[in-house]
């Protein structure tokens, strides 16, 4: 029987409340849709401007996934090109052509799970018959060059891929306008987000460049995440929550925190780096608990979700790199200590705080050094070190030396200001501290503030302390300053500063703020878009053409990282070192391989390799001779002078790689050259470990 409180409000209600509501949720929802689709044609027609992707040679298609992009595609390759599903999943976890000699679960050890998903899709539209058979045309690429077959459609296994790409781009943009109109309570934060995304869109992502990345699968899911996380803390926090019924609030509030566990999952699955983003949320949330912002209640609940996550993406992938992160600790360290205040009698919050720091420190190590001897991701913490102070090695300076790690560069800074981001940004923030502060004279601390608003501020700090220390991380720093500065049009903030009438608001939206930050946007917007390239890469052509005519399935190659990973995909044939740098033995076997570029002496260099069962090794002209445009000190031979502190510099030993790659090849034999390459080979018919017949040094001819 229905009470009168229910008879009240059913009378009250004006009519068609539900509809409009209903009208206005389905509104928002195509909306995002909407731009989301025009995102995915915005960076496919991106890609194919750059490369001219659909004239290019299965081959060149390879090779222009560079670096880690052709390592990762390989296995999608591997299982595509598979009879079945199930025996492309069996070479993946049987795989031994990624490190050479070992045999090792490629499916769990490098979080291949879009690639397993695209594979499995494939093989499902294949065999039911719903994806388009490929259309095939021979083109004529003049300069002496042979003719090549260029085929397209979803049949050929790369636009396949291509397309289960693109579609993550539909969900990053969705999701960005959802998050900025469910923050500002606006559609119109909505809007001016994904117009500052797009004005700014080469700072934001760089999925129209580098497709197989990981971030390209794992970013959606991240963001997504964090728009769960803002939802669940506005359920646990708003006044009129427990106005509900308390078994609508706990279901809505378990939807919200499975949510978090799903998309936390996929992420942790998805992309090695995702626990350092886990990591800064982890700490977020904790200040807002230490400020008693959000309750202790969900807290627990977040950690318990978070904790879940990694337990199954321990089981899904290689969980060492989880198990032993500060993510990890941070999560039971903070709980222990919370639970050990809780039994005793202090409650102080300035010794929780103490306590959780002091138990987060101590487990951190206790798992490093006791329970999961681990290295991973030693480089990680070197790499911070070595931005905070003199402290250089081999590992550091191969990604300091790259400008994807280096300091956020000053176009940066530019771009975000010419366009009013950053300023809108700032102008967000400021109206919201406002805000808390005119609602502090009604409502005591901390129901003043926001809860989440105060995480997405606390978010984006974070990410903006990422961002300039390490460049590449712009890619979390700017999508973010874009939701926060849709929250400019948040009715909310603007009635506290005069702004009451629905003209006035509209007017400052769609004046002021779209055509300042149009200015400079849709210029940016139409240099993107015109943009006209085409890849063509011969002499590396010519090398992979003839490792497959001349050499035998079973050689096994050494040289360049990145380059290893296209010999892999386009070869077929087994590395000894690739572009997966968290692995401690992977960066151990890279510097054995990169001694070549150093000064040791050719007896050592040619052992080395040898113990490593390497056939033949690659040199590329550039790592060789020295790059021509690179930052000082960052040239291979730079290098290795500062990792022997000079010594072989100070006894006049020349750089082995320039002798070799200009002809005097002995102990090896130089098996191919072109303009940019040289194979060296090395003879195993006699195995004898190489010595020179005479202590006195070798005389180098050119």
């Amino acid at each position: 029987m229905a009470t009168r409180s229910d008879r009240k409000r059913r009378v009250t209600e004006k009519p068609g409340a539900h509809e409009s509501t209903a009208f206005y949720h389905w509104t928002i929802y195509l909306l995002g849709l909407g731009f989301g689709c025009f995102h995915r044609w915005h960076v496919s027609t991106l890609f194919e401007n750059d490369r001219h992707f659909s004239h290019l040679s299965e081959m060149e298609r390879e090779m222009s996934f560079r670096t880690e992009m052709g390592m990762y595609y390989s296995y999608y390759k591997t299982i595509a090109e598979s009879e079945n599903f199930f025996d492309g999943m069996d070479k993946l976890r049987h795989d031994n052509l990624s490190e050479y000699s070992n045999v090792i679960d490629a499916s769990r050890k490098y979080n291949l799970l879009p690639e397993i998903l695209a594979g499995l899709l494939y093989h499902i539209a294949r065999n039911l018959g719903i994806i388009s058979q490929e259309q095939c045309w021979q083109i004529e690429r003049g300069d002496g060059l042979p003719p090549i077959t260029s085929c397209e459609g979803l049949g050929v296994p790369v636009y396949f891929y291509l397309e289960i790409v693109w579609s993550t781009t539909v969900v990053t943009v969705a999701v960005l306008f959802y998050y900025a109109t469910y923050l500002s309570n606006s559609i119109y934060g909505g809007f001016i987000t994904v117009m500052f995304f797009f004005y700014n869109h080469s700072e934001c992502t760089r999925v129209q460049w580098t497709p197989p990345l990981r971030e390209s699968f794992a970013y959606p899911m991240l963001l997504f995440q964090m728009y769960r996380v803002t939802m669940a803390i506005r359920k646990y926090t708003r006044h009129d929550a427990d106005e509900e019924p308390a078994s609508l609030r706990n279901k809505t509030r378990l939807g919200l925190l499975m949510n978090i566990f799903g998309s936390t999952i996929c992420s942790l699955c998805t992309w090695q780096f995702s626990h350092f983003v886990f990591t800064t949320q982890i700490v977020a949330i904790l200040i807002l608990k230490w400020l008693r912002i959000v309750p202790y209640e969900f807290y627990k609940n977040f950690c318990m979700a978070h904790a879940l996550a990694i337990a199954a993406a321990t089981k899904i992938t290689n969980g060492t790199l989880i198990i032993c992160s500060l993510y990890t600790c941070i999560i039971i360290g903070s709980n222990v200590a919370s639970l050990v205040m809780k039994l005793s009698r202090f409650r102080s919050i300035k010794l929780g705080i103490i306590l959780e720091i002091a138990t987060t420190i101590i487990l951190t190590k206790w798992i490093k050094s006791y329970v999961l001897y681990s290295q991973d991701d030693a480089h990680v913490f070197n790499i911070l070190k070595s931005k905070l102070t003199n402290y250089r090695d081999f590992h550091t300076m191969l990604y300091t030396c790259s400008a994807e790690f280096d300091f956020l560069q000053y176009k940066t800074y530019l771009a975000i200001i010419e366009t009013l981001l950053l300023p809108t940004a700032i102008f967000a923030g400021m109206l919201a501290l406002y805000y808390w502060y005119r609602n502090y004279k009604t409502n005591n601390y901390p129901v003043c503030v926001e809860a989440d608003m105060a995480y997405n501020g606390l978010q984006t700090g974070a990410f903006i302390i990422m961002a300039v220390f390490i460049m590449r991380l712009k890619l979390f720093m700017t999508p973010h300053l874009c939701i926060i500065a849709g929250a400019v049009c948040s009715k909310r903030y603007l009635e506290k500063i005069g702004l009451k009438h629905e003209v006035m608001r509209f007017c400052m939206v769609f004046g002021f703020l779209l055509c300042g930050m149009s200015i400079q946007g849709i210029d940016r917007f139409e240099a993107e878009r015109e943009f006209i390239g085409e890849y063509c890469n011969t002499e590396q052509e010519e090398l992979f053409e003839w490792i497959k005519s001349n050499t035998p399935k079973h050689a096994v190659f050494a040289g360049k990282m990145s380059l290893m990973a296209n010999l892999m995909l386009s070869t077929k044939r087994p590395i000894v070192n690739n572009p997966y740098y968290e692995n401690k033995e992977m960066r151990d076997r890279t510097m054995k391989v990169y001694e070549i570029f150093s000064r040791k002496d050719v007896a050592s260099v040619y052992n080395s390799l040898r113990s490593m069962k390497v056939s033949y090794v690659v040199l590329e002209e550039p790592l060789c001779l020295g790059y021509a445009n690179v930052p000082r000190g960052c040239q291979m031979i730079d290098l290795w002078d500062m990792t022997d502190n000079g010594a072989a510099k100070a006894a006049n030993k020349p750089p082995l790689c320039p002798l070799l790659f200009k002809g005097n090849a002995y102990p090896f034999r130089r098996a191919f050259v072109n303009n940019n390459y040289v194979v060296l080979q090395l003879d195993y018919s006699h195995y004898v470990e190489f010595k020179p017949k005479t202590s006195k040094p070798l005389h180098y001819q050119f």
